[in-house]
């Protein structure tokens, strides 16, 4: 089967056991993108934006689909010796890129995403897995109402029940895990990856992270067509990945949002790293010209496959469609750098342990730049919990009153959870009990609580990457971010958290990798733009909008909020804090809710392709 390659976003698929009684699909625009070795179907689908590799050897079939910069005959060579489902596994595993592998062996399939959830798979009870949940549980599935409830929890759903689905029936695979699909009917997963021990220097990982990002940058760009389009926001994290994009690209748009806040030193950053780019077409967009901040709250059409964790900004999808009219089919963002370039400041608990007279240095300068108290701080270092006691104990704490502004307690294993004032007493029993069952047997992500902390935070991240890559891929883009590449992500990981982050000094890592490959004046950036200003903005200027969706609100009709307390939120002046950010995420549930009344996208089940109605 040749290679292909189309234009759009990721694709949908579904993958099916080796087994009888696989259906084709009957609908136009998709079919059999590979099969097993018995020749039954092994991914039904349809690509959008995604390359397809199919390798296929004495021992069985490998599919990659997605972003991978690497042709069949590598890609056999790899595969070359391996004979069983576990050998082609360790085989097609580390490929660079950001794709989903799906193995065939022997009448056993195992596949995986992406260690940042960018590609994600889900599975049902049925051995059946796919790309996006609501395929899985299109017209046949019930919501689950206790993940719905979770998913109102501030700053977002911890692991372990981050993998939940709010389909029941449906489980999402941890990017840190294979699945593995057998002829009988089975459904089970295995670890096939590790976090690294952080033993890298900086300057070690500098060496390391430069070839890997400009490797993401530029595989990308030299696949992505005549015209390749980039944020140019003036920050650190956007700036070097469009020079990079410029230094392959045959022709580079860049778009730039000016007037996002009163005092905007992006957009001067901004023009002065264009001046670095010549020839590239560097576009000022005046935010007064596109939707507002919140505008994506009201536009129901059920797009995702779950409720957006972030601000679900109507500006994704008309960037897309800009960048669509200059040519461009692939748009390079900055996303994932904050996550992946610094460490959560959790890292002093263990440093102050192994080397106590640089942990104070560090523990004086978080401090101060984070204004936490001596209390908060001594809690810091002192909290000797397991990851299991605190999940326990942050389930009785649910409802305590929301952190501050200016001291907002630091990250023990995670941030405080906390639930909105307009949840129900029944809703919030249900999040605390699903809290208290988990933490009997919940194992952290790593052994220390900065990487646990930085691995949740990166899976986050990649979650929203991939919902507003759902979105632009309606107006024929792909959005793409080289940060959250598992290549990028390992070697930040593997660098010591110390050195990956400093209060001292603003993404060191990052400025150090890039010394030589950008230009100097590009990482002088030390300012981040807090975009708060604009949600507040947003919300002083919709509040009768935002209040209007809570008349015959889906989620009270569940039970799970009190739509009076949230439509009084929504006419409230809101003051910087939490609160905005958790009526964001309740409003994101309810839009979704109203989104899943109207009729599903077209879904692909055990073979067959189906529509029907949403639940």
């Amino acid at each position: 089967m040749p290679d292909t390659h189309e234009p759009g976003g990721e694709g949908e698929f579904v993958i099916l056991p080796d087994c009888d009684g696989v259906l084709s699909p009957t609908v136009p625009g998709t079919g059999v993108l590979a099969t097993h070795p018995s020749g039954r179907p092994l991914i039904i689908g349809a690509l959008h934006g995604d390359r397809l590799l199919v390798s296929r050897t004495p021992a069985g079939t490998v599919a990659v689909l997605g972003f991978c910069p690497v042709d069949r005959r590598l890609l056999e060579s790899r595969l070359a010796g391996s004979r069983t489902p576990a050998d082609m596994q360790r085989a097609a595993s580390g490929l660079p890129g950001s794709h989903h592998v799906v193995v065939s062996s022997g009448g056993t399939v195992r596949a995986w995403g992406t260690l940042a959830h960018t590609r994600r798979l889900f599975y049902d009870t049925e051995a059946r897995a796919a790309n996006r949940a609501d395929l899985l549980a299109a017209g046949a599935t019930a919501l689950d109402e206790t993940a719905l409830a979770l998913r109102l929890l501030l700053p977002g759903v911890p692991h372990p029940l981050s993998e939940t689905t709010v389909w029941q029936g449906v489980r999402s695979l941890p990017g840190d895990h294979f699945l593995e699909l057998t002829p009988d009917g089975r459904a089970r997963t295995g670890r096939r990856w590790s976090p690294p021990d952080p033993e890298l220097t900086r300057s070690q990982a500098a060496v390391l992270l430069r070839e890997a990002l400009s490797t993401a940058v530029h595989a990308r760009v030299e696949t992505g067509g005549a015209v390749v389009s980039c944020d140019l926001s003036g920050g650190l994290d956007s700036t070097p990945v469009a020079y990079l994009a410029w230094q392959r690209a045959p022709r580079l748009v860049a778009l730039t949002l000016t007037g996002l806040t009163s005092e905007d030193d992006d957009t001067a950053a901004a023009v002065r790293a264009a001046g670095h780019m010549p020839g590239a077409d560097h576009r000022l967009i005046g935010v007064d010209g596109l939707p507002h901040a919140l505008e994506g709250l009201f536009d129901t059409r059920p797009r995702h496959d779950e409720p957006f964790q972030g601000l679900q900004s109507a500006r994704f999808l008309e960037l897309a469609r800009l960048a669509r009219s200059a040519g461009s089919r692939l748009h390079l963002t900055g996303h994932g750098g904050d996550e992946v370039l610094t460490a959560p400041p959790s890292y002093v608990h263990a440093l102050i342990r192994q080397h106590p007279l640089s942990a104070l240095n560090h523990l004086y300068g978080q401090r101060g730049l984070r204004r936490w108290s001596v209390r908060q701080t001594w809690q810091l270092v002192g909290d000797r919990r397991s990851y299991g006691a605190w999940l326990a104990h942050s389930a009785r704490h649910l409802r305590s009153p929301m952190p501050g502004q200016w001291r907002v307690p630091p990250p023990l294993w995670h941030q405080a959870l906390r639930l909105p004032p307009w949840i129900t007493a029944r809703a919030a029993q249900a999040v605390s009990d699903a809290l208290t069952d988990a933490a009997r047997q919940a194992r952290p992500l790593a052994e220390t609580r900065t990487q646990h902390l930085a691995l949740e935070n990166i899976r986050t991240s990649g979650r929203i990457a991939r919902l507003v890559d759902q979105l632009t891929a309606e107006a024929g883009v792909h959005t793409a971010t080289p940060y959250l590449d598992d290549r990028v992500v390992e070697i930040c990981l593997a660098t010591r958290p110390e050195e990956r982050s400093s209060p001292w000094e603003f993404k060191p890592l990052l400025r150090e990798a890039l010394a030589r490959a950008v230009p100097h004046g590009m990482l002088q950036r030390s300012t981040k733009n807090d975009m708060a200003e604009d949600v507040h903005t947003g919300l002083r200027g919709q509040r009768r909008r935002l209040a209007a969706l809570c008349e015959d609100s889906r989620l009270a009709r569940m039970g799970l909020i009190d739509a009076g307390e949230l439509r009084q939120a929504c006419l409230a002046p809101q003051r910087p804090g939490p609160l905005p950010a958790a009526l964001i995420l309740t409003l994101n549930c309810e839009s979704w809710l109203r989104g899943r009344v109207s009729p599903t996208p077209r879904s692909i089940v055990g073979g067959t392709v189906t529509g029907g109605p949403g639940p």
